[in-house]
């Protein structure tokens, strides 16, 4: 099986505080990766290592290497535009643009120099369909985005990652502000997507950690604890502390 990613020996720090420490994990190609592991362990800040989205905080810096196909991300002539093109992400609470549905989705093809409308119009329908948003929404695409349910959000921040034609869809608890009929609807979506898509998701669900990956890495206090495959992490964890989290004795 492919690695679509590898990380090794990552550290990372906010000024003096590090945060991540000696982090190895391969991300395998077209698959789902969990993170799990309690509140403030280094999950979150793992993901957005992986398109560099901590660059933004002063101060922060990382060690080591994450390599994208072969390429490390964090050599300093990386294109980091480009790399969050190929590398895309869904937040925890939808964050959809207050414009209409269809510009939502047009924005990112349109900043990249998509401006044919046929391709566009094209382009908005298929990453719709992808997200299972096109029937419901295409008779209303003048709407402003921000009158959709959250769950309908979600969808459409997903489409809008979609559209400018992303390799991996990091996913940051994607369901936690989401009632439990539009998160089965998310997980679904997962399962569809990751045939041509890698997906990395964050969730402290357990159950949907169980549910819908293929592999699981568990964090505890910055440092991977136990990584492998979701069936055997929920089923026989290796780890003493892997289990006594999944069972809730603690975290």
């Amino acid at each position: 099986m492919k690695n679509k990613i590898e990380v090794e020996s990552l550290n990372f720090y906010y000024g003096q505080k590090q945060a991540l420490r000696n982090i190895t994990l391969p991300i395998r190609k077209y698959q789902i990766t969990a993170l799990i592991g309690p509140s403030g362990c280094g999950k979150s800040t793992f993901l957005r290592c992986l398109n560099r989205m901590n660059d933004t905080i002063p101060g922060a810096r990382a060690e080591g290497k994450i390599l994208l196909d072969g390429q490390d991300i964090y050599d300093p002539k990386m294109d980091v535009v480009l790399l969050r093109q190929r590398v895309g992400m869904v937040f925890q609470r939808p964050n959809p643009f207050p414009q209409s549905i269809y510009n939502n989705v047009a924005f990112g093809p349109r900043v990249m120099g998509q401006t044919r409308q046929v391709k566009l119009d094209d382009l908005v329908e298929e990453s719709l369909q992808q997200v299972g948003l096109w029937d419901e929404v295409k008779d209303q695409l003048k709407q402003n985005a921000l009158e959709l349910s959250l769950g309908q959000q979600q969808r459409l921040c997903l489409a809008r990652v979609v559209a400018v034609g992303p390799e991996v869809i990091l996913m940051d608890e994607p369901c936690s502000a989401l009632d439990p009929i539009a998160t089965l609807k998310i997980e679904d979506l997962m399962r569809t997507l990751k045939e041509n898509y890698t997906i990395v998701i964050v969730t402290h669900n357990m159950q949907q950690a169980a549910r819908v990956s293929d592999f699981t890495g568990f964090f505890w206090l910055g440092e991977l604890v136990e990584y492998g495959k979701s069936g055997r992490i929920f089923t026989r964890p290796k780890e003493e502390q892997t289990e006594n989290y999944i069972t809730g004795r603690y975290g």
